[in-house]
């Protein structure tokens, strides 16, 4: 399933997980539709285990923490 990350009118930044037999095909895909030969590109793939997207899930939700906490403060 694609999603789009990021979006401008110069660029745009998705990410595509596909299950696998043998576990999960994630893509980080770019496109810039100003280009001479507008296409997308893919910088980053890997196949990855469940555990393997669970860790890369934790680690943005860790990382996130501190902004939503600031963002939705919880009242005394």
């Amino acid at each position: 399933m694609r999603t789009r990350i990021q979006a401008t009118e110069a660029y745009e930044l998705s990410v595509d997980i596909t299950p696998t037999t043998y576990g999960h095909h994630l893509q980080l895909i770019s496109f810039v539709p100003t280009a001479r030969n507008p296409r997308d590109h893919i910088p980053f793939r890997a196949l990855l285990s469940v555990s393997d997207l669970t860790s890369l899930r934790d680690s943005i939700d860790r990382t996130l923490a501190p902004q939503l906490h600031l963002a939705h403060p919880v009242s005394p």
